[in-house]
């Protein structure tokens, strides 16, 4: 306890570093890598963000996609292509094991 009272400045280092890694953690949106899409009619930036953010949010995820694509703003035209972070919380398939329990 002495230690800590005589190295005031790396007590509050180290709480400074393990705050950090802490955010980091909590807010790591998970594996990403990037597909290119067809953009289908009625599709949106929104509508896109719902299905392929995964624990990214809605505005990260599209500020993303128009930063690679490009984009002015959030339009838009059907049978372009569009190419998206894909966010995938989970190991590859060919990586992962499934175990099946007998419920009774």
């Amino acid at each position: 306890m002495t230690w800590l009272k005589k190295n005031t400045h790396i007590s509050i280092l180290m709480g400074v570093c393990l705050l950090f890694a802490g955010y980091l953690y909590i807010t790591d949106p998970g594996h990403v890598s990037y597909a290119e899409i067809q953009i289908e009619h009625g599709d949106s930036l929104w509508s896109l963000a719902e299905q392929y953010r995964g624990k990214m949010s809605t505005e990260d995820w599209i500020k993303l996609v128009k930063t690679e694509n490009e984009l002015a703003d959030i339009k838009i035209v059907a049978g372009k292509s569009l190419v998206i972070p894909v966010v995938s919380n989970q190991a590859d398939p060919i990586n992962t094991i499934e175990i099946a329990r007998n419920e009774q």
